[in-house]
């Protein structure tokens, strides 16, 4: 019985990692605010949005552009 469950999580992980591979942190809140709207509790997705947004966000930050930079290449441009 323990390898049937260990096998279905394990089908589980595979079907999330599947989903994850081919959406978007937007698509994934879409998905907790369905499920919120439905009732369902979605503490635990909700806070692994939180977590992969700030992984997102540092992954990123060394790529974003202060603000003064845009208006210097407008005035340069």
């Amino acid at each position: 019985m323990k390898r049937r469950f260990a096998a279905q999580a394990a089908v589980r992980n595979a079907h999330a990692i599947d989903w994850v591979k081919t959406h978007t942190l937007q698509d994934l809140r879409d998905l907790v605010n369905e499920m919120s709207d439905l009732g369902e509790d979605v503490m635990d997705i909700s806070q692994l949005l939180d977590d992969l947004s700030q992984i997102d966000r540092s992954l990123h930050a060394d790529t974003e552009v202060a603000p003064e930079v845009c208006e210097y290449a407008e005035i340069a441009g």
